[in-house]
């Protein structure tokens, strides 16, 4: 059909369709269902990664640990609030912009590039590293860094737990491990533990040295005490007990005494061992077996003397019996029996030096020196060297070094006799050598130390010294410790019969020397002997050789005897041997004491200074054992 011009065309009529080519409706609605269902499953999926991912990022941001995401190329991508807080960086800082490495300090870095290979790689290295962090500000913590890979991501999930307090106790407990170490090696004596089992755990290297390196896991009876069985004195079950024991021992390998301290070591697990801590005392042991030994000869030798002192008639060279010399004796062997520095007092010629001797000879410097220096005989500018010695050359003369009295003094006694006539100068060296400051030779410089026992005399008021400032007051009473007093002989003439015979059987001799008369007796007994025993010696010394007594000191006093005795009466006039005068003598006094104590038997020993025993065997010889009067 053409309209207008145009041709109108017509439709083409549609292909038939093949109805076998149409698509199954049903087919397609279950296939469109099936991926509406996976559709559904994998926002499902991506709900359940999403809630997932939430948790996890919140654990990260509140868990207490320092933790953190490294990306591939080890940048932080993630960071909590702990890590923040651990480094001093903020999230701003570390995600995305700093690395790990930048965090650890230079000598760690290498460590830690090793340990993220190998976690990246086999993970055959260990689970985590001990690293030192340094911020800013300069401070530095310790921590220990655990990574652990994300396959998936390729990323790195790590944490830090600051463990500087850890380092801090690790540190204290290693010096405090140092220190316990280097005591028990520097212990002089044997230390070892044990447990119940006898087994050594531990021995120091004093105890090595003597059983060997390997003892250490070997039984203890074996290695230190060479025994087959356990010790009989054992004390392991006391111990493990919780008790303390202390005791001393002979060892049977070396028959040393040890001195053996054992306490319980209380460890972790509950179980309990020995620690023994053993010291050698073989030389105290010696030195108290001696020392008691010593002891009880001198506690006999003691007892011996004081029983016998109220008889004896003489002390050494010393010659007396009567009470005032009895006193004497006892002051000496007190003396004797310690180290303390001791003064004699007593008027020129009573003897001091004998009491000096005397002291040294009952103390246990008997077999050392004894070496007197008379003070006063020493000129001031000399006595220095006296004293200290002195080195060659010193001065003009010091041709060799020459000791001095302190050397030659040296563990024995020092006799000062004359002690006043020491200058205050002088004092204060000496005082320093008898407080143990030593002292130093003329011409040298090296201290030298002086043991010595010092004892002192003096015929002078040491007090009055000290007021008029020519002693020392520290000085005095350095040297006043144990004073005796030394009687004249003017106090003591009943020691006169013994005295002279004493005298007369050290110079006569050989010589027939007359006895002395009862008139020469009495004018004995009546001179004041202002020289004392020294004039009294003189005076026999002339006697035995010029058979004459001279009497040159001062005029003689008359002076009546004990209890208006008269000689004449007692021994009798005309030529006698001694001793029947000594025997008359001591019949008269025993018999005038008896009167005067109306024979009473204990009060006249007392007077007399002897023993009733000794008392009764002499009235028993003398005929005295009934009362009657003097001269009957």
């Amino acid at each position: 059909m053409v309209y207008s011009g145009l041709v109108k065309k017509e439709p083409k009529p549609m292909a038939k369709q093949n109805i076998d080519e149409r698509p199954d409706i049903n087919a397609l609605v279950d296939q469109i269902k099936d991926y509406e269902k996976r559709l559904e499953d994998l926002q499902g999926m991506r709900r359940s990664l999403q809630e997932s991912q939430d948790r996890y990022r919140t654990v990260v941001k509140h868990t207490g640990t320092a933790t953190f995401v490294l990306a591939p190329d080890r940048t932080l991508t993630v960071v909590n609030a702990s890590f923040e807080r651990l480094t001093g960086m903020t999230k701003a800082e570390a995600e995305g912009r700093c690395k790990l490495l930048d965090l650890v300090r230079p000598p760690d870095r290498e460590r830690l590039r090793r340990y993220d290979a190998d976690r990246r790689g086999a993970c055959s290295g260990p689970e985590d590293l001990a690293l030192t962090l340094q911020e800013d500000k300069g401070t530095v913590k310790d921590v220990l860094l655990k990574l652990d890979l994300i396959v998936s991501t390729g990323e790195c999930i790590g944490s830090m737990t600051d463990i500087s307090p850890l380092k801090k106790v690790e540190a204290e407990l290693n010096e405090q491990k140092a220190q316990l170490a280097a005591i028990l090696d520097a212990f002089e004596g044997q230390i070892y533990v044990s447990n119940k089992a006898y087994k050594l755990t531990y021995a120091n290297e004093q105890l090595l040295s003597r059983i060997g390196p390997r003892a250490v896991g070997q039984f203890c009876y074996q290695t230190i005490h060479g025994r087959k069985s356990p010790c009989p004195f054992c004390v392991i079950d006391q111990v493990t007990a919780g008790q303390t024991v202390r005791f001393e021992v002979k060892n049977p390998r070396d028959h040393h005494w040890y001195y053996s301290m054992n306490a319980p070591i209380r460890h972790v697990n509950g179980s309990v061992s020995l620690l023994a801590m053993i010291t050698d005392i073989n030389d105290r042991k010696n030195a108290e077996q001696a020392l008691r030994e010593s002891e009880i000869h001198l506690l006999q030798e003691n007892i011996f003397l004081r029983t016998q002192i109220k008889e004896r008639k003489k002390f050494g060279k010393i010659v007396g019996q009567s009470a005032a010399m009895q006193r004497v004796y006892e002051h000496i062997l007190n003396a004797g029996a310690t180290d303390a520095t001791a003064i004699i007092f007593g008027e020129p010629g009573t003897g001091k030096e004998l009491v000096a001797h005397a002291i040294h000879d009952m103390s246990e410097r008997r077999n050392k020196r004894f070496v007197p220096v008379h003070c006063g005989a020493i000129p001031e500018n000399l006595i220095e060297s006296e004293f200290f010695g002195y080195k060659k050359g010193a001065f003009s003369g010091a041709l060799t070094d020459t000791a001095g009295y302190l050397e030659y003094a040296d563990s024995g006694t020092l006799f000062l006799d004359e002690v006043g006539e020491i200058s205050p100068h002088m004092q204060v060296k000496l005082l320093r050598v008898i407080e143990g400051g030593g002292y130093t030779p003329v011409g040298s410089n090296q201290n030298k130390s002086a043991n010595m026992r010092i004892v002192a005399a003096t015929n002078r008021d040491l007090q009055l010294l000290v007021k008029n400032g020519l002693m020392r007051e520290d000085f005095f009473y350095r040297i006043h410790i144990l004073p005796i007093h030394l009687p004249p002989l003017r106090e003591r003439k009943g020691d006169l019969p013994l005295l002279i015979e004493h005298f007369m059987g050290l110079y006569a001799g050989k010589r027939s020397v007359p006895p002395l008369t009862a008139k020469l007796m009495e004018k004995l007994y009546h001179y004041d002997w202002p020289g004392n025993v020294r004039e009294l010696q003189n005076v026999i010394v002339r006697y035995c050789n010029q058979k004459s007594i001279d009497l040159t000191g001062a005029s003689a006093k008359p002076e009546a005897p004990p209890d208006q005795m008269s000689y004449p009466d007692a021994i009798g006039l005309g030529p006698k041997n001694l001793n029947e005068m000594l025997a008359k003598y001591e019949k008269l006094l025993i018999l005038t004491t008896l009167n005067q104590n109306q024979w009473h038997r204990q009060k006249v020993a007392k007077a007399l200074s002897v023993d009733r025993k000794t008392l009764f065997n002499k009235m028993k010889r003398y005929g005295l054992l009934t009362p009657h009067k003097t001269g009957s």
